[in-house]
C-alpha cells in the first residue's frame, strides 16, 4: 500500500475517526518507527512547557533577542570582572 493509497483512504473518513487515527499513530509511534533518539527529556519538556504557559499568559514578560543579548553581555562582563581566570 503506498503513502497516496493511505492518504486517499483516511480523507474518505470521518473527521472524528481521522483524529482517532492520528491519536493511535501518535500514541503507537516508537512501535512503528523506532524510539526517537531526539527525545525531549520529560522534566525539560515540563520547564518548556511551563515557560510557554507563562508567555501567552503575560506576553509582556517576553525578551527580544536584541535587547536580551546586550544585558547578557554585560553581565558575562562582570562576571569575567570578578573572576579573570573563568572563561
Amino acid at each position: 500500500m503506498s503513502v497516496e493509497e493511505i492518504e486517499a483512504g483516511l480523507l474518505k473518513l470521518p473527521l472524528t475517526e481521522r483524529r482517532r487515527f492520528l491519536n493511535w499513530v501518535f500514541e503507537h509511534e516508537d512501535r512503528l518507527i523506532g524510539p526517537n533518539e531526539d527525545t525531549i527529556h520529560p522534566e525539560v519538556q515540563a520547564e518548556i512547557l511551563k515557560r510557554r504557559e507563562e508567555a501567552l499568559t503575560d506576553p509582556g514578560k517576553l525578551t527580544t533577542w536584541e535587547s536580551a543579548f546586550p544585558r547578557m553581555k554585560q553581565e558575562f562582563d562582570e562576571l569575567r570582572r570578578k573572576n579573570p581566570l573563568a572563561r
